[in-house]
C-alpha cells in the first residue's frame, strides 16, 4: 500500500536508510551519448540535425533541485513520546503519546539511472505489517535530466539536437510541452526555452535565410530577380499569439489590459476567444498578433503576457499556474508566398493534481482541477496515438476534436495535415520522496510516449503510388516526370497566349509540339544523386528542398527564379500527398467502408469532388467557359493550388459566390471563374519571357 506524504515523513529515517542501502547496489549512471560541442556541430548542417531528430515525439524527464528550507516548510513530520502521568497514578497499559514537531530534512524520491536513453526510477514508499517499505520503479524516455543540469543545456539538448527552429523556419510545426505536477518547475522550465528561443530565433533565422538568397543568386545567372534585396533573416516575418485556455474559457494574454474589469482575486477580466474549427477545418483562434524584428522585441511581449498569466495558491505552490498557457510564435518566408506558416508552439501545461492535494480547494478550484486534469488526460490520448502512428502503418484515430486544448494543436495532432511536424513532451516530477505517488503518475503518464524504432524489414514492393518503395531509378524517373509535365503545361499556356495575340494581328504561329525536347531547369542527376530514394526526399522540409533545386537548377527565358520556386514547391508537395496518402491508406479504406455503408442505407451523395480537394466534378461535365477551362488541368494540379493557396482559395470563391448573390448573377458560374482565375494565375507564364517571345 502506498504511503502518503504525512505518514511518508513520518518515516523518513527508515526510509532514508533502506534508500542508501539500494544506492550502494547500484552501477554509476549513464550519461548523455552525445556531447553539448557534438550538437552545437550537428545544428549548423541542417542535414544531420535532422538525421538525429527524426522522431515524431520526442519524450524527455526532469527533476529540479530541492529547494532550501523546501523540505522543512512543505512537510510537516511528528514524532511520538511517552509521557508520564502528572498525578503520580500509575501509568495505563498504552504509553500514553503527545506529538511535537521535528525538523524535516530533504530525501530524494527519484534516481536518474541514466541520460540518453533516459531512465528515471521513483522510489515508492508504502506500509506493511512488518513497517515501511520501499518500491522501486523504472520509468523509460529519450532523455532524463539530473537535478544538476542547468536550463541552458536543456534547451541545447532539446530544441537544439531536435532541430526545433529549424523546422519552423521551414515551414513546419514545433511543439514543445511541459507537463508534471504543480510546484515541480515546469514554468521554470519553459520561461527559460521561450528567452532561449527569442534569444537564437534571429541568428539560426539569418543563416537559413543567407543560404536560401545564396541559392536563389546562384540560380539566377541574370542576378536581377533573385532575393528581391532580402538578405538573411530579411527574408522572414515574425508574429507572435499568447492564448491562455483556462478550463473551457480561453483569453489572449496580448490584450491591453487597462480599463479591463478585475475579479475578485485582482486578475484582469479579459474577453474569451472562441476555439471552433471554421468552414476550411482550420482552427484559428481571433488573437492579437502582435510583429516583432528582434530577440529584444519578443523577449518583452513575452514578459508582460507571463505577467498577467493567472495563478493560485494552492497546497503544493504559492503560485500554482491554474491555465495552459500557449505562446505560438508563425514565421512567414516572404520568399515563399504559398507556403504555409511555421510555427512554434509553447505550451506550459496547468499542473496536474491528485485528490489529496486538491481536496482543500474551494469550488473554483475544485472546477479548476477538475477542468485541467480532464484536458491532460484527453492530450494523453492525443500524444499516444501520435507516438504510435509514426511507427505503425494502417489506421489510428487521433481524438484531437474531444477538447479545446488538442484543437489548438491541431496541426501537431491531425493526421491529414499537410505541414511536417515534430512534438517534444518534458515530464517534470518533483524531488521529494513525499511526492513520489504522484511522480508515478507523471511518469506512468509520459514514458508510453516514448517509442522504439520499427524492427527492420525488407525492402517494400515497388508500389508507384508510395515514394517510400522506389529505389534511385524509380525516384529520377518520377522527378524527371514531374519537371517535364510542369515545363510543358508552361510552354502550352505561354503557347496559348502567343497564339491569342497573333490572331488578333491576323498572323498564324505553327502548331505547337508536344514531343518537342526540352531543358529542364534543375540538373535530377544531380537533385538526386546516388543512393537516394523517394524515402529520402520524404524527410526534407518543404524550403530545403526547394533550396536543393535552386541550387543545382539555372534559369533563363520563361523559366525565372520565381517560376522555378513554384514548380519545386508543387512537385515536393505532390511527394508529402503521396506519402501521406500512402501512411493512410489502411484509414483510407475504412473511411471507404463506412462510406458504403451510408450509401446502402442513405443513398448516394448527389455532390462528389476531386480527391482532396472540394471542386466539383459535375463542373468537368460542362461544355461551356468557363467549365471548359477547367477541363485543361489534372486532378494533380487542382490539389496542388487548392493545398498550397490555403485559405485564400476558400475566400476567393466564397466572395466570388457572395458578389454574385448581390448582383443577382449565376452563384455557380462566379465560382467557377474565381477557380480558373486562381488556376490561371498560378500556371501563368512570366511576363518577361512573354515580352521576349513579342
Amino acid at each position: 500500500m502506498a504511503s502518503s506524504a504525512a505518514l511518508t515523513t513520518t518515516h523518513l529515517p527508515v526510509l532514508r536508510s533502506q534508500l542508501e542501502e539500494w544506492r550502494e547496489k547500484q552501477s554509476a549512471i549513464s550519461g548523455f551519448s552525445t556531447s553539448l560541442s557534438d550538437i552545437a556541430d550537428n545544428s549548423l548542417n541542417s542535414k544531420d540535425a535532422r538525421n538525429t531528430a527524426s522522431k515524431d515525439v520526442v519524450v524527455a524527464f526532469r527533476t529540479r533541485p530541492p529547494l532550501e528550507h523546501e523540505a522543512e516548510e512543505k512537510f510537516k513530520a511528528y514524532e511520538t513520546k511517552d509521557t508520564p502521568e502528572q498525578d503520580g497514578t500509575e501509568a495505563s497499559s498504552g504509553p500514553a503519546t503527545t506529538e511535537g514537531s521535528c525538523k524535516v530534512e530533504f530525501c530524494p524520491g527519484i534516481t536518474v539511472a541514466s541520460a540518453e536513453p533516459g531512465t528515471f526510477i521513483a522510489h515508492v514508499p508504502g506500509l506493511k505489517w512488518s513497517g515501511p517499505t520501499l518500491t522501486h520503479k523504472k520509468y523509460g524516455s529519450d532523455l532524463a535530466f539530473a537535478p544538476g543540469i542547468d536550463n541552458e543545456e536543456v534547451y541545447q539538448r532539446t530544441v537544439i539536437a531536435n532541430d526545433m527552429i529549424s523546422l519552423a523556419l521551414s515551414s513546419g510545426t514545433a511543439c514543445i510541452l511541459a507537463y508534471g505536477q504543480t510546484g515541480s518547475g515546469k514554468t521554470y522550465t519553459m520561461e527559460a526555452l521561450e528567452y532561449r528561443i527569442a534569444r537564437d530565433l534571429f541568428v539560426i533565422a539569418e543563416r537559413i535565410g543567407k543560404s536560401f538568397v545564396d541559392a536563389e543568386r546562384r540560380a539566377d545567372t541574370a542576378g536581377q530577380e533573385a532575393g528581391h534585396g532580402a538578405s538573411g533573416a530579411n527574408i522572414f516575418e515574425f508574429s507572435v499569439t499568447f492564448l491562455e485556455l483556462l478550463g473551457k474559457r480561453a483569453v489572449d494574454l496580448l490584450e491591453p489590459v487597462d480599463g479591463l474589469v478585475l475579479d475578485n482575486q485582482g486578475n484582469p477580466i479579459r474577453k474569451e476567444i472562441p476555439i471552433h474549427e471554421d468552414k476550411n477545418g482550420d482552427v484559428r483562434p481571433r488573437l492579437i498578433s502582435h510583429i516583432f524584428k528582434s530577440s529584444e522585441e519578443l523577449q518583452e511581449l513575452i514578459t508582460n503576457a507571463l505577467a498577467h498569466r493567472r495563478t493560485s495558491a494552492t497546497a503544493r505552490n504559492a503560485t500554482s499556474s491554474r491555465s495552459h498557457a500557449l505562446l505560438t510564435i508563425k514565421v512567414k518566408n516572404i520568399l515563399l508566398p504559398y507556403a504555409e506558416d511555421g510555427q512554434i508552439i509553447l505550451v506550459d501545461l496547468a499542473g496536474s493534481e491528485r485528490y489529496e492535494d486538491s481536496k482543500g480547494h474551494d469550488k473554483q478550484r475544485m472546477l479548476e482541477s477538475r477542468d485541467n486534469n480532464n484536458s491532460l488526460m484527453n492530450l494523453k490520448e492525443c500524444v499516444r496515438a501520435k507516438a504510435k502512428m509514426a511507427n505503425e502503418e494502417g489506421f489510428v484515430h487521433i481524438p484531437w476534436r474531444s477538447n479545446k486544448l488538442t484543437m489548438l494543436l491541431k496541426s501537431i495532432f491531425d493526421p491529414e495535415y499537410r505541414q511536417p511536424s515534430r512534438a517534444l513532451i518534458i515530464a517534470h516530477v518533483s524531488p521529494h520522496i513525499q511526492d513520489s505517488t504522484h511522480s508515478v503518475n507523471t511518469l506512468s503518464y509520459a514514458s508510453p510516449f516514448k517509442t522504439s524504432p520499427p524492427k527492420p524489414k525488407g525492402p517494400a514492393p515497388y508500389s508507384p503510388a508510395d515514394p517510400r518503395t522506389w529505389n534511385h531509378e524509380q525516384t529520377v524517373t518520377w522527378f524527371t516526370k514531374q519537371f517535364t509535365q510542369r515545363i510543358r503545361a508552361r510552354q502550352l499556356n505561354s503557347y496559348n497566349l502567343r497564339q491569342t495575340e497573333a490572331e488578333k494581328k491576323g498572323e498564324k504561329l505553327n502548331p505547337y509540339d508536344p514531343t518537342a525536347p526540352i531543358t529542364l531547369p534543375v540538373a535530377i542527376e544531380k537533385l538526386c544523386p546516388d543512393g537516394m530514394t523517394g524515402k529520402h526526399f520524404g524527410r526534407f522540409y518543404t524550403t530545403e528542398f526547394i533550396q536543393r533545386c535552386l541550387e543545382v537548377g539555372h534559369v533563363d527565358g520563361e523559366i525565372t527564379v520565381d517560376v522555378l520556386k513554384n514548380i519545386a514547391a508543387e512537385v515536393i508537395g505532390v511527394l508529402y500527398y503521396l506519402i501521406l496518402t500512402a501512411k493512410t491508406k489502411a484509414r483510407n479504406d475504412i473511411m471507404k467502408s463506412r462510406k458504403t455503408l451510408a450509401l446502402e442505407v442513405y443513398g448516394e451523395s448527389p455532390i462528389e469532388s476531386i480527391p482532396g480537394t472540394d471542386v466539383k466534378l459535375a463542373y468537368l461535365t460542362i461544355d461551356r467557359p468557363p467549365y471548359t477551362t477547367l477541363r485543361e488541368y489534372t486532378n494533380e494540379q487542382f490539389l496542388v493550388v487548392s493545398q498550397t493557396l490555403g485559405s485564400a482559395w476558400y475566400t476567393a470563391r466564397n466572395l466570388a459566390v457572395s458578389n454574385a448573390r448581390e448582383q443577382g448573377t449565376d452563384m455557380q458560374d462566379a465560382e467557377v471563374m474565381a477557380i480558373v482565375e486562381m488556376m490561371e494565375e498560378f500556371y501563368k507564364p512570366s511576363s518577361d519571357a512573354d515580352e521576349g517571345n513579342a
